[in-house]
């Protein structure tokens, strides 16, 4: 199924519920805001349909790359796979291993197709600009299987939108850098320290990258 197939059924869908919904702040999502605004949310939303037809594994692949980013799988975690077009076929079962979300168009509400990929080990949200403050919050549906995560560049997260990495038990590795709006880094690092004494945390101003596993 070609991406540009999907894109007016689900647009629909997006702005009817727009029009009826209270679940989305009326501040984030302003009615004069561009056409862009109700894409970048029809490009996020789980689509329990299309979740049912071909699973969790394939539909998080989908969300993905439909907005920029890149995915790596268990079997192949060599290849990164960007092209939506070119994803395995939907007979083809495949579980996750790595989110690579650079420069991506994700939102909050995109982090809820995270639920039933349970071999997700690997996020890297880089340059994430439509994130939101609170949007970290939907990793605690991969909380038992991840263990990397880099969060950078993105610039709507704050001190207190970090907090919820604490709850991560089972990180190794964790690198924050590059966060516009983290007023105190060191104090965020030190907290999160506390929360997951076993992992190595770099949080800085300076780029740095993931160690390979």
């Amino acid at each position: 199924m070609s991406v540009l197939n999907w894109i007016p059924k689900t647009l629909t869908k997006v702005v009817l519920q727009f029009r009826t919904s209270k679940c989305l702040p009326q501040a984030s999502y302003p009615i004069g805001r561009s056409i862009w605004g109700y894409v970048a949310v029809a490009f996020n939303q789980v689509d329990a349909e299309r979740l049912a037809k071909v699973g969790p594994n394939r539909l998080c692949a989908e969300w993905i790359v439909k907005n920029g980013g890149g995915v790596r799988f268990v079997d192949n975690p060599t290849k990164l796979w960007k092209d939506y077009n070119s994803l395995p076929a939907e007979t083809t079962k495949f579980a996750i291993k790595v989110v690579d979300a650079t420069n991506a168009s994700i939102m909050k509400i995109g982090l809820a197709h995270f639920k039933g990929c349970n071999s997700i080990d690997t996020v890297i949200f880089h340059n994430c600009k439509h994130l939101e403050n609170d949007g970290l919050e939907g990793l605690r549906h991969i909380r038992s299987s991840l263990e990397r995560l880099q969060v950078s560049g993105c610039y709507d997260i704050s001190d207190s939108g970090l907090g919820v990495i604490g709850e991560l038990k089972n990180l190794k590795q964790l690198l924050i850098f590059d966060m516009l709006y983290v007023k105190n880094m060191e104090q965020v690092a030190l907290e999160l320290k506390k929360q997951l004494p076993d992992c190595d945390i770099k949080a800085t101003k300076l780029g740095v990258q993931l160690k390979e596993k």
